[in-house]
C-alpha cells in the first residue's frame, strides 16, 4: 500500500475511528471484563473486540504463533491468538497455553467482574500480551 492509498483510507474514517487508529499505532489496547468463560476454560479465552481486527492485521501479529502473556503480578504464560469462524463470522481470541507460577498467581489472581486492560504489542523479544488491572 502506498502513501496515497493510506491517505485515502484514513480520509474514510470518522473522528472517533481516527482517534482509535492513532491510539493503536504501535500496539492494540482494549478493556476486558473477566467472565466465567475466562476462568472456567483451560485456554482462558479473551475475545478481541471486532473493531480491533484490522489493527491485528496491520501490526502483522500472526495467529497461532507462540507469544508471552504478562500478568499484573509479574507472572507469565505462553499463549497465542486464535482466529476462528462461527455462525456470525470471523473472530479472534487470546488463548493461554500454560502458566509459569514461579513469581505469581497467573490467571488465578482474577475473579468474575474484574476489569483489565489488554495490550498486544511487539518488542525486541517477540510478540507479547500484557494484562493490567483497571482501577
Amino acid at each position: 500500500m502506498d502513501i496515497e492509498e493510506i491517505k485515502k483510507e484514513l480520509s474514510r474514517l470518522s473522528k472517533p475511528q481516527l482517534e482509535k487508529f492513532i491510539q493503536n499505532l504501535d500496539h492494540v489496547t482494549f478493556s476486558f471484563k473477566i467472565n466465567m468463560s475466562f476462568l472456567k476454560y483451560g485456554a482462558h479465552p479473551i475475545t478481541i473486540p471486532k473493531e480491533f481486527y484490522d489493527f491485528i492485521t496491520m501490526h502483522g501479529i500472526e495467529t497461532n504463533r507462540d507469544l508471552r502473556i504478562l500478568f499484573p503480578d509479574g507472572s507469565t504464560a505462553g499463549g497465542y491468538i486464535y482466529k476462528g469462524r462461527a455462525g456470525w463470522g470471523q473472530y479472534f481470541q487470546i488463548k493461554v497455553k500454560q502458566t509459569s507460577l514461579q513469581t505469581g498467581m497467573g490467571v488465578s489472581q482474577f475473579k468474575v467482574g474484574d476489569h483489565i486492560k489488554v495490550e498486544i504489542f511487539k518488542s525486541a523479544d517477540g510478540e507479547n500480551i500484557k494484562l493490567s488491572r483497571i482501577s
